[in-house]
């Protein structure tokens, strides 16, 4: 009796052949027309997956492909032990591990039911929402959003620019996304994305405000092309006040930050470090590299009520230090009166938060 390993697809991807056969090994699934089973469909790469066949035992093993290869809904990293009835996705395609037993039947004939061992029905979402996923990034299904910054007094100062879902099955916010981005190696695509349309919607809103934009931290680890990127925003929205937030975590390159301050400059582009004091108080870097605008970690704001409190003095006294060195500073999380009379008190420039506004629609409330 021999025993032959296949993929199987659901009946509603029909742009999936019905069944890959894994029947000589190694096996490779990918694009390119080498491949044992060549899939000629979007978001599979030209050498996607490997499948070898040990003693028995099935393994799979991704090809560094852009898109990922998953076993039960995570994604692998390394060669990975596969058993009959798993699910297996290739990028955002969705397939399930069959095995026929039979008595070597014709090559590629089909399996019977009554041989086929494991489940024959495929789930029909994947959990994860790749492919929505993917679809948002394909089709540039967000929407911009804003958030008053206001001085102190509560006039309004500027916005931070912000992004949500177009898409109708992503629709739990920027949490979802980024964490889905995160899955798919995708953040700086998607930081890319939702940037772009901001500096859009703003353009097309006629903002003149100061206008605080984030970064994916995981763009920090290349400088360069985020700067090029910028540069290329910069000249095609020449009219926007922009203001750089970079992660109080980034700033660990002083060298680097000082290149990247220069560069902003010449932009004349705005640089604030933000979530100050969310870890590592990096005072050196503030000493050396000072930015326009600090932002106090919500932590350090969010529950302020009391001027006795041990978070009050150690905001007071960074306050002070900061603004002593020519540094605008800015709380956000800011939600009841309370806490924005002690923000005030304590002498900080800007607040944001739900007391003052919530996020919305650029283009829908300009």
């Amino acid at each position: 009796m021999s025993e032959r390993f296949y993929l199987e697809s659901s009946r509603g991807q029909s742009h999936l052949p019905r069944r890959l056969n894994l029947d000589a090994f190694p096996a490779t699934v990918g694009r390119h027309p080498d491949c044992n089973a060549q899939l000629n469909v979007d978001r599979i790469s030209r050498l996607h997956a490997r499948f070898e066949l040990q003693d028995g035992a099935l393994w799979v093993e991704d090809l560094g492909s852009t898109n990922g290869t998953f076993v039960n809904h995570q994604r692998i990293a390394e060669r990975t032990a596969l058993k009959v009835g798993d699910v297996v996705h290739l990028a955002d395609h969705e397939f399930r591990l069959m095995r026929e037993e039979g008595m070597g039947g014709p090559r590629g004939s089909a399996a019977s039911t009554e041989t086929v061992v494991g489940m024959s029905a495929l789930p029909s979402e994947f959990p994860l929402q790749m492919a929505a996923f993917f679809d948002l990034l394909e089709h540039g299904k967000v929407e911009a959003f804003y958030q008053d910054i206001c001085h102190a007094d509560g006039t309004i100062y500027g916005h931070e620019l912000l992004g949500r879902s177009l898409h109708e099955e992503l629709t739990e916010g920027p949490g979802q996304l980024f964490a889905l981005a995160a899955a798919l190696n995708a953040e700086v695509k998607l930081s890319r994305l939702l940037r772009r349309r901001s500096f859009e919607a703003a353009a097309r809103a006629g903002l003149k405000r100061p206008l605080f934009f984030n970064n994916h931290p995981a763009e920090c680890e290349d400088f360069d092309a985020l700067l090029a990127e910028l540069a290329r925003l910069h000249n095609d929205f020449p009219s926007l006040r922009l203001v750089f937030e970079v992660h109080e975590a980034a700033v660990t390159d002083r060298d680097t930050m000082s290149d990247v301050r220069r560069e902003l400059d010449r932009m004349g582009i705005e640089l604030a470090y933000d979530d100050f004091g969310a870890g590592q108080a990096r005072l050196l870097e503030l000493v050396e590299v000072p930015p326009d605008y600090l932002k106090f970690d919500i932590s350090l704001v969010r529950g302020l009520e009391d001027r006795e409190s041990a978070k009050y003095r150690l905001l007071k006294t960074l306050n002070e230090l900061i603004v002593d060195m020519g540094i605008k500073t800015l709380a956000e999380g800011i939600e009841t009166e309370e806490t924005a009379a002690l923000c005030r008190e304590i002498g900080i420039d800007f607040l944001q938060g739900f007391l003052y506004s919530r996020p919305r629609a650029i283009l829908r409330s300009a």
